[in-house]
């Protein structure tokens, strides 16, 4: 889980839900490497499924603890939109008594790039149960204004690449900003992925930037050492 942060309200609020895979041989594996392999060969929705109870044990488990917080997971073209029942979100999500908003859906401009009909049919349907939209990668697809005008989003995801080098390049603060700016008018939050810096968080700041995830606070770390990077990240803001 990798936490993302509300400035405003100066806290964790919640964490994106990755994935790695343990491999007896070769050690730990990056997404990047099997997922695209799991989408070839139909193993992701198994794998999708999986991630929903996984997720919810763990929104289970903090609402146990008393902690208001949500997870946002990754969910592929692969698995829209059979592979992923919006009844079984619904379902999943009341076994564990865990409230549909607290858990994201995080989509990327690939969803849309097959039958954008049959999209944005289960879109509807997940929106429509309670379930919150994320658009990540925002700003490096050919059409992401046109998607937030046909389909329920959210929630902006600021792609890596441009807070990286916003404190060098006026060229990607404005871009951020710009982003911040359309989003605020439009009332969806921004999160802004990638923050390393101290700088890069101020700049997000003075823009308006909601919400950040990035090494700067935490790398992804497993259930277990989430309080502790939870203290940790109260203490640096």
């Amino acid at each position: 889980f990798q936490p993302i942060i509300d400035l405003d309200a100066r806290r964790m609020a919640g964490a994106e839900a990755l994935i790695r895979w343990e491999h007896p041989q070769r050690g730990l594996i990056p997404p990047d490497i099997f997922v695209p392999l799991a989408e070839e060969t139909g193993a992701i929705i198994n794998i999708g499924l999986w991630m929903v109870e996984a997720v919810c044990q763990q929104l289970a488990n903090w609402k146990k603890q008393g902690a208001d917080r949500y997870i946002s997971i990754n969910v592929s073209a692969r698995q829209i939109p059979d592979g992923l029942p919006p009844i079984t979100l619904i379902e999943t999500v009341n076994r564990y008594g865990v409230d549909p908003a607290n858990l994201a859906i995080e989509i990327t401009e690939s969803v849309f790039m097959g039958d954008s009909d049959a999209a944005k049919i289960w879109l509807d349907a997940v929106h429509e149960l309670g379930f919150r939209i994320y658009l990540d990668d925002f700003g490096t697809g050919y059409s992401s204004l046109s998607y937030i005008k046909r389909f329920p989003v959210d929630v902006l995801k600021v792609d890596k690449s441009f807070v990286r080098d916003m404190s060098e390049d006026n060229s990607d603060r404005a871009l951020v900003g710009a982003i911040i700016n359309m989003a605020r008018s439009l009332e969806l939050t921004v999160v802004a992925e990638g923050v390393e810096t101290q700088r890069q968080l101020d700049l997000l700041e003075a823009a308006g930037c909601g919400c950040v995830q990035g090494y700067y606070f935490s790398r992804p770390v497993p259930a277990e050492a989430i309080e502790g990077a939870s203290r940790r990240i109260e203490l640096l803001l």
